[in-house]
């Protein structure tokens, strides 16, 4: 069984009268890709905030690679090697997407300009961007996605947190960027925690799923059994049918 890289301990996460969070445990091991799910409200991004130090925890401990990040900055637990991708992109629109990356890779390391625009153009390729020249204002949503993903992927994380990436995308998008993932996760070996909505793309990839509903989780384990779990179907699903795997 692959070693335990994250650890979520008894987290909650209170504003102000209203409580996000309440009493989550969870633990992502090496090199899996995590789905966390749920209903609008659940807690999801609250919880991926918390992991890459948006928000402290009001009560709780926080664990990457036994090291307790708890309340530390983002760009401390960054560099200590955990990326997020953000369900909207967030590039700086008066750079080229290649200076886009760039910016991360000088960033996060003492790269020289050579290095750094040799290893920038190496990671738009990986993700399948072929306009490094253009602006993000002038690139689809999905070529954003990949420049987000690419800046991402600049920090050289070992665990990576994606929130809502297929979020806005056709079919044919959407599974090119499962198959994308999939290529993170497998070639580069980095663990995934993935929020996502779009059922049938978590559901197929994710190795485990976490769900949540106001605050709590209320199941874990393999997409089929979760799946079929009474509390899932009712909280999320609304319905009596299973999620197809």
């Amino acid at each position: 069984m692959s070693s335990i890289q994250l650890e979520c301990h008894d987290i909650w996460k209170k504003f102000g009268g209203f409580e996000a969070l309440r009493g989550v445990d969870m633990d992502v091991r090496k090199g899996e890709i995590l789905g966390l799910i749920g209903p609008n409200g659940a807690g999801k991004s609250t919880l991926l905030n918390l992991i890459n130090g948006v928000y402290s925890p009001t009560k709780g401990k926080i664990l990457f690679d036994s090291h307790d990040t708890t309340g530390k900055k983002p760009h401390e637990i960054c560099r200590l090697g955990i990326a997020r991708v953000f369900q909207i992109p967030r590039p700086f629109y008066e750079m080229s997407c290649m200076d886009n990356v760039i910016t991360a890779i000088v960033f996060n390391s003492d790269a020289d300009p050579i290095k750094a625009e040799k290893r920038a153009l190496e990671l738009l390729e990986f993700v399948g961007m072929r306009y490094p020249e253009r602006k993000p204002d002038e690139i689809t949503l999905q070529d954003k996605r990949r420049v987000e993903l690419a800046r991402a992927l600049a920090c050289e994380p070992k665990l990576l947190l994606v929130d809502e990436y297929m979020a806005g995308l056709n079919p044919s998008e959407i599974q090119e960027a499962v198959e994308l993932l999939k290529k993170v996760n497998r070639e580069l070996g980095i663990t995934l925690v993935w929020v996502e909505h779009v059922m049938p793309a978590i559901m197929g990839l994710a190795e485990r799923v976490v769900v949540l509903d106001h605050g709590i989780k209320i199941a874990e384990g393999k997409p089929e059994e979760v799946a079929r779990v009474k509390k899932v179907i009712e909280a999320y699903l609304g319905s009596d049918t299973a999620v197809e795997a």
